[in-house]
C-alpha cells in the first residue's frame, strides 16, 4: 500500500459511499455540489458553512529554480538549434 495522499478517484468513491449512507443523492453538477457542500455544513454546524468564508489554502510548497538545471537546460536548447 502506498502512502500519500488519496488519488481522485478514491475521493469520488468516498464521497458518493458518504452521499449514500446518508440519503444523499451523488452531485450531477458543480453547482449541485456547491449547494449540497453547504447545506450539509449549515447541518453539521461548521463554522463557516459557504465555500466563499473559507480561504484558499496554498496548494503545496514550490521549489525554487535550480540554477544548474537551468543552465543546463539552456545549453541543451542552444545545442537543439
Amino acid at each position: 500500500m502506498k502512502n500519500g495522499k488519496p488519488t481522485v478517484r478514491q475521493v469520488y468513491a468516498l464521497a458518493a459511499a458518504l452521499c449514500e449512507r446518508a440519503g444523499e443523492e451523488f452531485p450531477e453538477t458543480r453547482d449541485a455540489a456547491s449547494e449540497l457542500i453547504e447545506r450539509l455544513r449549515v447541518e453539521n454546524g461548521h463554522p463557516a458553512p459557504r465555500l466563499e468564508d473559507v480561504p484558499l489554502r496554498p496548494r503545496g510548497r514550490r521549489r525554487r529554480a535550480d540554477p544548474e538545471g537551468s543552465r543546463v537546460a539552456s545549453e541543451l536548447v542552444r545545442e537543439m538549434r
